[in-house]
């Protein structure tokens, strides 16, 4: 009956003439005497109908067949039949409990219960169906729940703990709703010495269930040795316990000396006017924790009677932990059971028990004053290191408490928390990509703690986890241990509740805002009629530990803090969220656009003047490509944030601004991801003309990715969108492009009709720079047929037309091919110059790429000309730059940058 119903004899299971017959036997054993009226059977066999005696006795007459001997003779309205007692496992089981009950002695009741339950295959009446089976199901699985709870306690009592422990999880797991086994559990564990485990059980259970469980937590009477209460006298000092309840700390702590020191000044009370209270604040994932518990190891001589930490889990997603469960577990600690088990009853007894003890308490993760306030030390020799996200001015205020505002690491503190936590080895490999771990983990040991643990992992894997941490969409998923104090979502709502509305408003748009950072004049674009009132707001974020400003005048939200202010953000307005995006996305591309100018003065694109946008046009292409680096991840969030809005004007003039930033910096796979969706977003939103151009830049895309093949492709779409449209200048600039490319193909010849029809085309429409650019294509044709006198007559051409413009990346091209050409002529001190002035042009520009080629050429063309000193030291800054631009072998790439047309 215990689990499936079978019946056998002699061990072998009885096949039952029908369904019926097995359940009108099931239902005959469970009855007293093993008798049954007709409506009682037909409850179960066949409910809601009425009795009928020839379908029972049919029935019976079945069961009589399957089991022969079993069944009496049918009395008039009812069924009988015979049973061994001991031939029912339900029997045998009620006979087990019995004799449980009536012993005294505690070894025999665990073994009257452990036979008992072993009476038990799995789910009671399994598969007889209908309401009757279904109620009688419940009232025996009810049996079993009272049966496993009575052989726990019994397990307990007889000190059998582990055993205990084993019965009761999956007993939990059966019926999680048990505040008896949950009590079980708790008890066990206490035993087995996990009380680490205890707490986070029943908070766990307590947010499922909606009901206390701060009762639970108290040590009972059978399991504290000598039991002391709050108004008895106190233990001798020799006979207390000395909790120490410090997290396990496996690494060493980085760059934090000077608040170590400061720390240990307040604990120690050498504040004059102030209390051994600390409070500890900054943003999420800064090292409060890891700050708090180093210090407390530090002082811990210094307080004999012990260290005792909780997390009040005032950031966590749930509910943080009220005081009553966090005093009992301290009261606990000290082995102090309270007169009362009220919250008021747990703080007598508490501030009591520390009145003449010297316990450093670690408050951690507090939401509020009011919220750590009740777990406080009285005046004494007791202290408390509080940490939180909020500046916790009221405790300064009223217990005279210090505030320690913890700031993220600065680079050099950040570089060497990831050497500490990668090792010597694995530190080189990571260093072509130290500056994006930094950057992007914005000096938070949390984010740069998980950073080191998936390298360790996974090394070969370092160029995609970078990639994805400078994506604003996979940054969180990057940076995210998994863990609930990770997802603040439900903790910062009490931040958020406090925010005046300026402040509150601002939160909402950074989130829409494409982030990670914003400038100061991006903050001012995003409310440009009330600079006073953006001020005032993002002092309060900052003042909350909801912002903050990594660099001067930039400020970023926390990736969390950013998933909770979208949230947020997607309650507003639409239209007013559209609007919010509209003039963010404005201020980005205008000043991109001024930026991008700086870098290539030759660029048109159809953006037009900037109306009520605050735009800084850079002094220099050094500053444009700072500029670029700065907002690089701003501008690559902005782009994917107009794509999923379905903004095609932003989708494709956004990327067209970055893409001469992306090849400069080595971004060609971030310019490709972008370009793609900027060409379909131009196919719908622009003119022909400004379709052929993406098709260029998606050419000089894949020629950067070593992709000939589609570079061409896409060159040629280009011509005939031009050519098809009667747009000169477009068929003109790809067939340039298009003649570099064939050139790098080794088709020189076909390069030079590609580039001689380009300075046709240029010529006709008086434009300089384009014939610069084509003048110089022709030279390096000639130059790549041999016929050095003519490439140098075009490429002295070029240069001049270039010098009287601002092109300074077509001049540096213009004296590199010269360089070059006069090397094929022996000219050595003459190229030499040529590629010094080159490399320099590129060095203005920020060309890394193009810098470390020219100094291989000056190197070769210095020890050509006898000046082997010089080639040395130009072959050493060109390993430096490969070495910077993530080369890992920097030999290899000084033959492929020899071997490059």
């Amino acid at each position: 009956m215990l689990g499936p119903v079978v019946a056998l004899q002699e061990g072998v299971p009885i096949r039952m003439k029908s369904v019926k017959a097995c359940e009108l036997l099931a239902v005959l054993l469970l009855a007293p005497g093993h008798r049954v009226s007709h409506a009682g059977i037909t409850r179960y066999l066949w409910p809601n109908e009425e009795p009928n005696a020839n379908r029972i006795r049919q029935c019976f007459h079945q069961l009589r067949q399957s089991v022969p001997g079993i069944a009496e003779r049918n009395e008039r309205g009812f069924c009988r039949i015979r049973a061994a007692p001991h031939s029912v496992d339900y029997v045998r089981f009620r006979e087990s409990q019995r004799a449980a009950n009536a012993t005294d002695s505690r070894s025999v009741r665990l073994r009257a219960l452990r036979s008992a339950l072993d009476e038990w295959r799995g789910t009671p009446l399994d598969e007889l169906p209908g309401e009757g089976f279904e109620q009688k199901r419940a009232e025996l699985v009810a049996e079993l729940h009272d049966a496993t709870a009575a052989c726990t306690l019994a397990e307990l009592e007889c000190g059998q703990a582990r055993a205990a422990l084993d019965r009761v999880d999956p007993a939990l797991a059966r019926w999680p709703e048990s505040e008896t086994l949950l009590g079980l559990k708790v008890r066990a564990l206490r035993t087995l010495g996990r009380q680490d485990q205890i707490e986070a059980l029943l908070a766990r259970w307590q947010r499922r269930f909606g009901r206390p469980t701060v009762h639970l937590l108290l040590v009972g009477e059978e399991d504290m040795a000598g039991p002391a209460t709050a108004d008895a006298s106190p233990a001798p000092a020799s006979a207390r316990p000395r909790p120490r309840q410090l997290p396990q700390q496996s690494v060493d702590l980085v760059g934090r000396q000077p608040q170590l020191d400061q720390l240990a000044e307040i604990v120690l009370g050498r504040t004059a006017g102030r209390s051994r209270i600390a409070v500890i604040t900054g943003m999420p994932g800064v090292g409060k924790t890891f700050l708090a518990v180093r210090a407390a190891a530090g002082v811990e001589r210094n307080f004999p009677d012990g260290i005792l930490y909780a997390d009040l889990g005032g950031f966590s997603p749930g509910k943080p932990e009220d005081h009553g469960p966090v005093l009992a577990t301290f009261l606990n600690d000290l082995r102090v059971r309270p007169v009362a088990s009220t919250v008021d009853g747990l703080v007598a007894a508490y501030r009591t028990a520390l009145a003449d003890r010297a316990v450093l308490l670690i408050l951690d993760n507090a939401r509020d004053e009011d919220h750590v306030r009740p777990l406080l030390p009285p005046a004494g020799a007791s202290a408390a290191l509080v940490t939180s996200r909020r500046q916790l001015y009221g405790l300064a205020i009223r217990e005279s408490a210090e505030i320690v505002d913890l700031a993220p690491l600065d680079r050099q503190d950040a570089v060497s928390l990831l050497r500490g936590r990668l090792g010597e080895a694995r530190m080189g490999a990571v260093l072509p990509f130290v500056g994006d771990l930094v950057e992007h983990c914005a000096g938070v040991p949390l984010a740069l703690g998980i950073m080191a643990a998936r390298i360790m992992q996974r090394p070969g894997a370092l160029a995609g986890m970078v990639r994805d941490l400078r994506q604003d969409s996979t940054r969180l998923r990057s940076l995210d241990l998994g863990s609930e104090n990770l997802s603040v979502r439900l903790s910062l709502e009490a931040s958020h509740r406090l925010l005046r509305a300026p402040a509150a408003r601002l939160l909402w748009q950074l989130a829409v805002h494409p982030g990670p950072t914003v400038s100061w004049a991006a903050l001012r674009a995003l409310e440009p009629d009330d600079a006073m009132g953006v001020i005032d707001a993002i002092d309060d974020l900052m003042r909350m530990s909801l912002v903050t400003e990594p660099v001067f005048e930039r400020y970023s939200l926390h990736d969390l803090v950013r998933v909770y202010a979208g949230e947020t953000a997607a309650r507003q307005d639409e239209s007013e969220r559209a609007s919010v995006m509209e003039r963010a996305l404005s201020f980005l591309l205008h000043n991109a656009w001024a930026n991008d100018r700086g870098l290539d003065p030759g660029r048109r694109l159809p953006i037009g003047e900037p109306e009520g946008v605050e735009v800084a046009s850079p002094a220099s292409a050094a500053d444009a490509m700072s500029w670029f680096e700065t907002e690089y991840s701003t501008l690559t969030a902005a782009v994917r944030c107009a794509g999923e809005h379905g903004l095609d004007r932003y989708t494709w003039l956004l990327p067209m601004t970055l893409v001469t930033f992306q090849w400069r910096s080595g971004r060609h796979l971030d310019a490709l991801d972008h370009l793609t969706c900027a060409l379909a977003a131009a196919e719908r939103e622009a003119a022909p003309a400004d379709v052929a151009m993406v098709h260029r830049m998606l050419a000089g895309t894949h020629r950067g990715l070593g992709n000939l093949t589609q570079a061409m492709r896409e060159l040629r779409s280009a011509v005939r969108v031009s050519e098809k449209n009667a747009d000169i200048q477009g068929a003109a600039l790809a067939r340039h492009i298009l003649g570099v490319l064939l050139r790098e193909s080794g088709a020189s010849d076909e390069a030079l009709m590609q580039f001689t029809a380009a300075l046709s085309a240029f010529e006709r429409l008086g434009d300089p720079l384009g014939q610069g650019a084509a003048l110089n294509g022709i030279g390096s044709g000639h130059y790549d047929l041999g016929r050095y006198d003519e490439g140098l007559e075009h490429c002295l051409r070029s240069l001049v037309l270039l010098e009287g413009t601002d092109d300074l990346n077509g001049r540096a091209h213009a004296l590199f091919s010269l360089g070059r050409i006069r090397v094929a002529r022996g000219e050595h001190d003459a190229a030499a110059s040529d590629f010094e002035r080159a490399r320099r042009l590129y060095r203005s520009l920020a060309y890394g790429s193009r810098e470390a080629r020219t100094l291989v050429h000056l190197a070769e063309a210095l020890r050509d000309a006898g000046r082997d000193q010089e080639a040395g030291e130009a072959m050493e800054r060109a390993h430096v730059l490969l070495e910077g631009l993530g080369e890992r072998d920097v030999d290899a790439a000084v033959g492929r940058l020899r071997c490059l047309p």
